[in-house]
Parts: C-alpha cells; sequence; structure tokens
C-alpha cells in the first residue's frame, strides 16, 4: 500500500469516528433534552404549607423534570389546604395557556405519613399538569355539606328511654267449642325493654258480653291478665311473637224475663290457659307507636254456668283475640 493510501484510509477513519461521535452526542443531548419538552409551569403555594414548601418544591421540580418552577410560566398550578386543613389533604387547581377552564384535583392525604406529603404533591402536580392537555367534560362540583352540632344545656337535654312502655289496648275475643262468647273490651299493658330483642310484658283486660237466652239474659264479665316472654325483630316497623298465660276471673249472672217465674242466679268462677302472641307494630315516633295482636290459646282450667245458660256461656276450649294498641314509652 503506498503512503498516499495510507494517508487516505486514516483520514476516512478519523471522518467516520467524528461522525460516529456526533451522532452519539446528539442522541445523549436529545435523551436529556427530551423529557422537559413540557409547558413552563409555574407552581403557586399556599402559606399553610410554608413547612414544607422547600421540600415540596424540590419534589415537583423532580417530577417536572427541574427547570419546570423557573421563569415565565405559561401554566399555571395553585396548591391550597383542604377546607378541614392540611392534615386533611391539598387541593390543586390548573389553568392552561390555551384555555378558558380550571381543572381541580383533590389530594385526600390524612392517611399517610407527614414526610410522604412533599413527595405525593410533586406527583400530583406533574398528573394535574398532563391530564389538563385532555379536554375534559366540565360537570358540576358535588354540594358541601355542612353539619352544625347544636348542644344544649345539660338541664335542656332529652332524658333516655327507661325502656318501660305503657300501652292502651282494645281487643275481641272469641271462644269456639260450644260457646256464644264473643268478648269486647279494653284493658292496659306495661312491658320493659331487657334486651334490644326481648322484652317482658303484662296486661290487664276487662271484657265483657250480654247474651240473650230463654227463658232470660245472661251478663258476662271477665277480667284477666296474661303475663308473657316476647322477642323482637326489626326496626321502626317491627314484629314480635311471644308466650304466656292468661288468668282470670269470669262473672255470670242471670237475668229472667219479666213474669217468666224463673229466679236469675250470679256466679264467678276463675279461669286460665296457655297463651301465644303475634304483633305487628309501626313506631309513628321515637315515643309512639302503633300494634296489631293476635292471640291464641287453650283453656286448661274452664269456667261456666250450666244451670244457668249450659255451654252457651262456657269459657272453654280454644280461644282467639285481635287487638290494637297505642303505646308509648315512658
Amino acid at each position: 500500500m503506498t503512503a498516499r493510501a495510507v494517508r487516505g484510509a486514516v483520514a476516512i477513519a478519523v471522518v467516520l469516528a467524528g461522525r460516529a461521535r456526533a451522532d452519539d452526542l446528539s442522541l445523549r443531548d436529545a435523551a436529556r433534552i427530551e423529557p422537559t419538552l413540557r409547558w413552563p409551569v409555574r407552581v403557586e403555594l399556599a402559606a399553610c404549607l410554608d413547612a414544607d414548601r422547600d421540600a415540596i418544591r424540590h419534589a415537583v421540580a423532580v417530577e417536572l423534570n427541574d427547570g419546570a418552577l423557573a421563569g415565565t410560566a405559561d401554566v399555571e398550578v395553585r396548591v391550597s389546604c383542604a377546607a378541614d386543613g392540611v392534615d386533611a389533604g391539598v387541593v390543586l387547581e390548573v389553568h392552561r395557556p390555551d384555555s378558558a377552564r380550571r381543572y381541580r384535583y383533590a389530594l385526600d392525604w390524612h392517611a399517610q405519613p407527614a414526610d410522604a406529603r412533599p413527595r405525593l404533591v410533586g406527583l400530583a402536580v406533574a398528573e394535574a399538569v398532563e391530564a389538563s392537555r385532555i379536554e375534559l367534560t366540565a360537570v358540576p362540583e358535588p354540594p358541601v355539606h355542612i353539619f352544625v352540632e347544636n348542644r344544649l344545656p345539660a338541664a335542656m337535654m332529652p332524658e333516655p328511654a327507661s325502656g318501660w312502655s305503657l300501652a292502651i289496648v282494645g281487643a275481641r275475643r272469641w271462644f269456639a267449642t260450644g260457646s256464644r262468647l264473643r268478648l269486647l273490651g279494653g284493658g292496659v299493658m306495661a312491658s320493659r325493654l331487657v334486651s334490644p330483642r326481648l322484652r317482658l310484658a303484662v296486661d290487664l283486660v276487662v271484657e265483657s258480653q250480654t247474651l240473650v237466652v230463654f227463658p232470660g239474659s245472661v251478663a258476662v264479665f271477665s277480667m284477666s291478665s296474661a303475663p308473657r316472654v316476647l322477642v323482637r325483630a326489626g326496626g321502626r316497623l317491627h314484629g314480635e311473637i311471644g308466650l304466656g298465660a292468661r288468668v282470670g276471673l269470669v262473672q255470670l249472672r242471670a237475668e229472667s224475663f219479666k213474669d217468666s217465674g224463673v229466679v236469675g242466679n250470679e256466679v264467678t268462677r276463675p279461669w286460665l290457659g296457655p297463651v301465644a302472641t303475634a304483633r305487628v307494630g309501626l313506631e309513628l315516633t321515637a315515643r309512639v307507636a302503633i300494634d296489631v295482636e293476635a292471640e291464641l290459646g287453650v283453656v286448661a282450667v274452664s269456667a261456666g254456668a250450666r244451670d244457668i245458660a249450659g255451654d252457651t256461656t262456657s269459657l272453654d276450649g280454644r280461644w282467639a283475640s285481635l287487638g290494637l294498641a297505642a303505646a308509648f314509652t315512658l
């Protein structure tokens, strides 16, 4: 190879090496410059963030690839504290240079450690700036609910419910076995709530009826009481089932028709039997409720006066009653 050829090869190698180096530099410059191809951003931090201002500005600069906080800005980002204070989070407001719209983002960090807040703000600002490039559909902000707690003086505070209630009861009772008795009456019932689902109750009911039987009439007067245990389910609309026993006295007084020649008679007898109840109620207020109650029972100790009116006035066999009650919590 001649000297001229050697010099030519060296020159070509130098040129190629120089071009390769230049290409490598341009690639590295592009790699360094490309991430900063964003709009200039100016970030304003509210006074409530003064304690972490430097750390937040550093985190924002890192996320926006440095230099984004300096110089004239086209995109404005304002960071202010949430309505409940800095511990609840921050609100970001973004204003783009080519749009009249303003975008707001809320960052809730109440469950995050305090030293993570600057980093969270940096990430939120970067994401908000990127998201502002999208033309989003504007929607109204959710309404703000303001809760005002009114504290009454201790003397004016309502007393808690005692668990006791008193009800006024009206009922109609039927006896099934060969009897014509359809007693109608009313009374009162007291009850005590011993747990959210369990109640103890006892009533006192007075009932009467007059039956026409030849050769006169029979007046029936009954007074009875039924202690029971009730299991409750539901809330304002509720149901109850219970078991107990009804114990009472019945008075039968016969009156003869005029000039019949038959002498009237009067007897008083006890009667009792087990009872099952079912009740459906509706609370009209916190202390007033309306209940409908059905009762089924069997007479274990019957009462009657066959010498007065046979079986037509006998309290015997199965009975059923249907009642309506207005209950008042004490």
